[in-house]
């Protein structure tokens, strides 16, 4: 069965008809289109036969004369529209910068102008956004009828654009750079006229362009003096100015096409480079920038230095610190959503950045140094929002933050040098004028009734004042750690400068280690009232914090040691743990090395402990007991801060006897070991017979030494102060520190003759058989500053600079050991780095270390560069 293929039927093409009308013709039905279009007469109107119309106009070349007829009928319809519409809304004023000594209105005639000006501007702006919607819904509907011209025969790339852009260009040149004044004749030689310099359209007042960009800088302006403008007008302004570009006219009337079908327009070199100039406004040629540009963002941005200029100045003289920032805080938020409403989103970081200028950059100095409200006072009374705005706002300039951290480090530095001469001024211990004066037994007991002994003993008035510097730097630390984290941010830059700032006026004050190790001592002594542990430990990790600011971290080491050992020896510590986390936390700071002494003296009071149970059991088992229970502490001569000499003293007779048991039970343990019995560190248990009761007193090894000697004395029986020395043989500091403490301390366990507090070699004393307390157990704490003296701090210090000696002596080996040679500068760098964890050595220190050195012959110069050394294996 045979199957039939459907048969396709192609039609045929017909070549389009032959143009019978005239061209002419054709061309005034497309202009009656146009004309109809303006008019908004569209509804009788065919777009498919004028499109046609067009369609055969291009086909047959007569491209240039439809493109000239529609350029002539849109530049007509615009000028009369201008002319008609715009021209009459012209404000009077066209002045963009009135006068604004008064940023804010002040008086009821300035506000009524500005409200006046206002409605003027917004009405020009409305009519010329009226015009330029017309003008846009004509332009889309000739869009889609010469869609074959803007196809086939215009060439944006030769300077005809299409159809849309023309009418865009055309609204520029004859509405925006409208001018009242007649046109003036065509110069005779158009090259000159090219080369001549012509004004610009904006400096005009007959022209649209000058209206415009001074309304929108009169209608901005008066906004920002605080009345209420219409910003959908400024918007719809800005908005015309963006689509449009600024660049010469389209030259016309275009020439007829060349070339086959139906060609292309082609124009003029002189023509095109017309076209590329920029003629509202200042732009590079050819860029092809809107006016928006090229004239009113400069414009703009230069009256809002000029109206900020004048504010900021004028806020400066009438405000405080606090009140200014807030004010110019506030205007840069008004500026940004002043930007973000109805300007373009380029000119928004050019206008904050020039706003950050003016505002801030151009006043930091006079911000940070105000008279009465400045950096100082906000800083003084701990201003948090304040300074938190302060610390914002110079944060959007690049200077602000340094000059910011300057000026926090300054008052910082002038706030610890107050803290340091307040130490320095610190009155000097005992010195009353009714003290020096000796007012006998009444004047002792008023001051022994006024001052109660501290919790850790006897405080003087320098150990006070030491106690107070660390508690004010402590307090100006914490003042500032709150700062730190609420008003800046935990910035690690203002971190830095604050903590350099510290270390800045901590080490000015040579004490300063000193100072620090005495307020940990009296945080972790016993007996502290009104301290939790919770507290004692955050103090003692304020006081590492202190800790590392110093750069003599050995001297710190030297008094801690001293001071640990004390605690230690007087079992006055609050507790091991308590000791053992101080040291943990300065290990992490300063390494192992920096705590091995005093966890070695840790230590030796454990072995103690355990060597003091085998002495008691060996007490047991001895014939012949010691005369008293001892309770010795083996101190290493290597860890211990004690000098290894014998302390001149003669003992009693039944502590020698004790002494000497306790050493023949640890020599048959220990062969080969000396023991030295330190008198000025032991303390004795004594049960003393007075004639109301016993007490069982708790005093120094000296004092123990000192009452003996009145056993079995009468009342009235005296011994002198030379009796009482040639007797114990005790040094005279010593002595005179013993005796002021059994004579002129709270508890007189010894008469003084005559009455004072200040022990002279003239003296005499009694034993006080009348002396009672309330307490059947009295600790008698001998009477001893905790601060150094003079002489005490050079010892100290003499011994400092010993030890950095021998610690740079090994360095400096230890570098050679290892480079086997090096340049002098070189050495000194790599001592310095490896040595400022401990202290900051001098290269006069290294100098003189390197010439030890080379004088033991470990190392050498080389003999070609003198400046080289050598280490000598």
């Amino acid at each position: 069965m045979a199957v039939r293929r459907p048969v396709v039927r192609v039609p045929r093409v017909k070549a389009p008809r032959k143009q019978t009308e005239p061209a002419d013709s054709t061309l005034d039905r497309l202009k009656e289109a146009i004309q109809q279009i303006q008019q908004h007469n569209v509804s009788q109107l065919s777009f498919e036969e004028h499109y046609r119309y067009a369609y055969n106009l291009v086909l047959y070349k007569k491209g240039h004369l439809l493109y000239n007829a529609v350029a002539e009928l849109i530049s007509a319809h615009l000028e009369k529209e201008t002319r008609d519409k715009i021209v009459p809304t012209f404000p009077h004023s066209t002045t963009a910068i009135a006068s604004t000594s008064g940023t804010q209105a002040g008086t009821g005639g300035a506000a009524s102008e500005n409200v006046a000006a206002a409605a003027a501007g917004q009405l020009f702006l409305d009519r010329l956004r009226d015009v330029w919607d017309d003008h846009i819904a004509c332009l889309s509907k000739l869009r889609d009828v010469l869609k074959y011209l803007d196809k086939v025969w215009t060439n944006p790339s030769s300077g005809v654009p299409a159809v849309y852009d023309l009418g865009l260009s055309l609204f520029f040149h004859h509405v925006v750079l409208f001018s009242t004044n007649p046109k003036p004749a065509p110069p005779a030689n158009s090259r000159a006229s090219t080369s001549a310099p012509t004004p610009r359209p904006t400096t005009d007042p007959s022209t649209v362009a000058h209206h415009l960009l001074n309304t929108l800088l009169n209608v901005i302006r008066i906004e920002r003096e605080g009345e209420v403008v219409s910003r959908s007008a400024i918007r719809s302004a800005v908005g015309i100015l963006s689509r449009l570009t600024d660049e010469g006219p389209v030259p016309l009337p275009v020439q007829a096409s060349q070339g086959t079908g139906s060609g292309s327009p082609v124009i003029s070199s002189g023509a095109a480079a017309a076209r590329q100039r920029t003629v509202m406004g200042e732009g590079p040629p050819g860029a092809k920038e809107s006016p928006y540009k090229t004239a009113f963002e400069q414009a703009f941005l230069k009256q809002t230095e000029e109206f900020y200029a004048r504010e900021s100045a004028r806020l400066l003289i009438e405000c405080d610190c606090p009140s200014f920032l807030q004010r110019i805080n506030r205007r840069l938020e008004e500026e940004s959503t002043r930007a973000q409403s109805y300007l373009k989103a380029s000119t928004e970081p050019l206008l904050m950045s020039l706003l950050d200028n003016v505002l801030i950059e151009q006043h930091l100095a006079s911000i940070l140094e105000h008279p009465a409200s400045g950096l100082s006072t906000l800083i003084q009374d701990s201003r948090i929002e304040d300074l938190k705005l302060l610390y914002t706002l110079f944060g959007r300039v690049g200077k602000g933050h340094p000059a910011l951290q300057a000026g926090v480090s300054a008052w910082i530095v002038a706030i610890g040098k107050q803290i340091n001469e307040g130490v320095s001024l610190a009155p000097e211990p005992e010195t009353r004028a009714e003290d020096a004066k000796g007012k006998g037994k009444a004047a002792d007991e008023s001051e022994g009734a006024k001052k109660k002994p501290e919790a850790g003993g006897a405080i003087n008035a320098k150990t006070k004042a030491a106690l107070a510097w660390v508690q004010n730097v402590l307090d100006l630390k914490d003042k500032f750690d709150t700062l730190l984290a609420k008003a800046f941010a935990s910035d690690k830059a203002f971190e830095k400068s604050i903590n350099d700032a510290f270390s800045v006026f901590v080490n000015e004050n040579r004490k300063s280690p000193e100072y620090i190790s005495l307020f940990i001592d009296d945080n972790l002594r016993k007996g502290l009232k009104g301290k939790t542990e919770a507290e004692v430990d955050e103090v003692l990790n304020k006081s590492v914090a202190l800790f590392r600011f110093l750069t003599e971290k050995d001297a710190f080491e030297k008094y801690y040691n001293q001071h640990l050992s004390k605690r230690l020896i007087n079992q006055r510590s609050v507790s091991d743990d308590a000791e053992r986390s101080m040291l943990a936390k300065f290990r992490v700071e300063a390494g192992h090395q920096f705590t091995k002494s005093a966890e070695g003296m840790m230590k030796d009071v454990k072995v103690s402990e355990d060597t003091l149970e085998e002495y008691k059991r060996f007490q047991d088992r001895a014939v012949i007991k010691a005369p008293f229970d001892i309770e010795p502490i083996i101190c290493g001569s290597n860890v211990w801060p004690f000098s290894a000499k014998d302390k001149t003293c003669t003992l009693p007779k039944v502590l020698q006897d004790g002494i000497k048991s306790f050493e023949t039970f640890y020599n048959q343990k220990h062969s080969g070991r000396k023991l030295t019995f330190m008198p000025d560190q032991g303390s004795v248990e004594v049960k003393t017979r007075f004639k109301a009761r016993t007490h069982e007193l708790n005093v120094s090894t000296y004092a123990m030494v000192v009452l003996a000697l009145f056993e079995g004395l009468g009342d009235d029986e005296k011994l002198s102060y030379v009796d009482i020395a040639n007797s114990t043989n005790m040094l005279a500091p010593e002595l005179k520190r013993t005796l002021q403490t059994l004579a002129c301390a709270k508890y007189k366990v010894l008469t003084k003759h005559p009455k004072g507090r200040d022990v002279n070699e003239t003296d005499s004393f009694s034993f006080n058989s009348a002396f009672t307390a309330p307490l059947a157990k009295i600790r008698i704490q001998t009477v001893a500053a905790k601060v150094e003296t003079d002489a005490e701090r050079k010892e100290t210090e003499s011994k400092v600079d010993e030890a950095r000696n021998t610690q740079c002596d090994a360095c400096i080996v230890r570098v050679m050991k290892d480079r086997k040679q090096l340049q002098h500068m070189d050495l000194v760098n790599e001592v310095i780095r490896q040595l400022s964890h401990r202290f900051q050595p001098t290269p006069q220190m290294i100098k003189k270390s390197i010439e030890r050195l080379i004088e033991k012959e470990y190392l050498e110069r080389d003999d070609e560069d003198r400046k080289k050394l050598k280490y000598m294996a």
